[in-house]
């Protein structure tokens, strides 16, 4: 690949990783929404957060089938990023939690398009080391599109729970730097028609539960923090932004420093990445004020932003080129599912537990990062990259 079209394949890939969290932009705003629309549920609310990751995964499917084979990349990105903004604009004009969730459910569609994209495109226009390389800006660059969501959520907030929503401009110049600078990379040459469910082997299938776990367990810190914030006193929705921005800001660092531990650590970087998720996580539970949920953002972000291309470059290295698109949507999908299924399994394990602590989540997160740190630092074996 010559210097300037490698230039421009970095620059858009990283700015197609800039909205993978978009929906985090409401995030800040929850408590806020809720408290505007008493008749909704707990369950109600937190879907305005995880209810695009449901309606994503028909969309990954689709984008798996056709990327690549029957649309080009750069067009299916575009329809895609056009389906996410209106569908993140929608709820401003809202009158009902049912309006809102109708948005977020249009978003997930465009999500779900775009989500295989920006990984299966990594792995096709880059080789050798280039690629850990590229799957580190990417974290980076998905943390700062999170951080710049969330920070404009939880300061529009402060106007009214709808212009958050209005966030979703910053869509607009994503999708001229995808029109103008994103490559097509060259299409595998296919022996035979290839089925969807080629794609969905043991290796993607273990690694998408491995990860839907993972989500299940990360979400309380996306829809649980604005209420600990607000029923303990320590602030409103701006608060909140600043809290999550914390976590994916410091997660930019941590996409920053997969390149560097990968090196050092191979498979047992997992355990760092769950440790120190860990670690957040036990500090939200101790936390008394904002400046210790503030710390416990930083080190659980470190953790988040180090996992994301992990997961992504253990699952995506050994796959064939020609299943790339294809096994990378399998492997979204459950991605999709844990994240949606994040409320339902939580609120449901509360109720078994007979369970009224605002921490409730964060300590089965704990319990579940903990356990998975030492699972992967025992049997994770230290292979070389190319045995990876």
């Amino acid at each position: 690949m010559f210097k300037s079209q490698k230039i421009k394949s970095v620059i858009a890939i990283c700015a197609m990783s800039f909205i993978v969290l978009a929906s985090s932009a409401t995030s800040p705003a929850l408590a806020t929404i809720s408290r505007n629309f008493p008749e909704a549920s707990a369950t109600a609310i937190a879907s305005i957060a995880t209810l695009s990751n449901l309606t994503a995964v028909p969309f990954t499917i689709l984008s798996g089938v056709i990327a690549g084979r029957k649309i080009r990349f750069r067009t299916l990105t575009m329809i895609g990023l056009a389906i996410v903004f209106v569908g993140g604009i929608m709820p401003f004009f809202a009158t009902s939690i049912g309006q809102i969730l109708a948005g977020r459910a249009i978003l997930g569609a465009g999500t779900g398009l775009i989500s295989p994209i920006a990984s299966t495109l990594v792995l096709s226009l880059f080789t050798g080391d280039d690629v850990p390389k590229q799957l580190g800006r990417n974290g980076m660059a998905t943390n700062v599109g999170a951080v710049l969501f969330q920070l404009l959520g939880g300061y529009l907030c402060k106007f009214n729970w709808r212009m958050p929503f209005m966030a979703y401009l910053a869509i607009i110049p994503v999708f001229l730097i995808v029109l103008l600078l994103l490559p097509e990379p060259e299409k595998p040459v296919l022996k035979e028609r290839i089925r969807l469910l080629d794609a969905l082997t043991w290796h993607v299938a273990l690694w998408g539960i491995f990860n839907a776990a993972h989500m299940v367990f990360f979400y309380p810190f996306v829809t649980e923090m604005s209420g600990i914030v607000l029923n303990n006193g320590f602030g409103d929705a701006t608060v909140t932004a600043i809290i999550l921005s914390v976590c994916t800001g410091t997660g930019v660092l941590g996409g920053y420093l997969f390149y560097r531990i990968h090196r050092v650590c191979f498979k047992r970087t997992f355990s760092v990445g769950f440790g120190l998720c860990a670690a957040g996580y036990l500090l939200v539970i101790f936390a008394n004020n904002v400046v210790g949920l503030l710390i416990s953002a930083a080190v659980f972000g470190i953790g988040y932003g180090l996992l994301s291309p992990t997961f992504t470059y253990y699952l995506g290295v050994p796959l064939k080129p020609e299943l790339r698109a294809a096994s990378l949507s399998m492997y979204h999908i459950f991605t999709s599912m844990g994240s949606f299924g994040s409320a339902f399994v939580l609120s449901t394990a509360r109720s078994l537990a007979h369970s009224t602590w605002d921490r409730f989540s964060f300590a089965l997160g704990l319990a579940f990062y903990l356990i998975a740190a030492i699972l992967v630092l025992i049997f994770g074996k230290n292979q070389t990259e190319t045995a990876a």
